[in-house]
């Protein structure tokens, strides 16, 4: 199942102008290290920081409603952001599943990889696809934190879901700073 590209200029130049706006009502680092990020895994990496943030009481416990606001927004566009540097993928038939399940739990901190939709959520920025082998570096679960979970397995796909992540992952060219 093919999902839709994120405009990501468009969301980077919104969540920019989000943390600015933040900044002058609750100063933070936030703005200052986006700027000075200088790899999409840097970016990214700041951007899941300040996720977490914007949930915190360090930011929420203000008590100014425009600042609530605008943590709300900024949910809303890291969770865009998400979607443009995670990718999902669900087996596609039972001996995948039993395939997938074997290689992930041979993996150190496999027993927890599979989400409860029984989907891997991947991080494409950790992930290197090799004709129908994927390696995987990096995961989303129910019980990581996060900045995700460090892991290390290969599974292989089929012809529909190498095709979504070959072009998940050649999006990725589209980020303004280098991968």
């Amino acid at each position: 199942m093919m999902t839709q590209p994120v405009p990501i200029a468009e969301t980077l130049a919104s969540l920019t102008h989000l943390v600015h706006a933040l900044d002058a009502l609750e100063p933070s680092y936030f703005g200052r290290k986006l700027a000075q990020a200088g790899t999409a895994r840097d970016y990214y990496d700041i951007v899941l920081e300040l996720d977490y943030a914007a949930n915190s009481k360090w930011l929420r416990d203000t008590g100014d409603e425009r600042v609530h606001h605008i943590l709300n927004d900024i949910g809303s566009l890291v969770d865009r952001i998400d979607g443009f540097f995670r990718i999902k993928l669900w087996p596609g038939s039972t001996a995948q599943n039993q395939s997938w399940t074997h290689a992930v739990l041979r993996a150190p901190g496999g027993k927890y990889a599979f989400r409860d939709d029984g989907s891997l959520e991947i991080s494409l920025l950790d992930a290197r696809l090799q004709g129908e082998t994927l390696t995987v570096k990096r995961i989303w679960n129910h019980v990581c934190n996060y900045s995700g979970s460090l892991i290390d397995f290969e599974i292989r796909l089929d012809e529909q879901q190498i095709a979504e992540v070959r072009a998940r992952l050649a999006s990725l060219r589209s980020f303004p700073l280098p991968l």
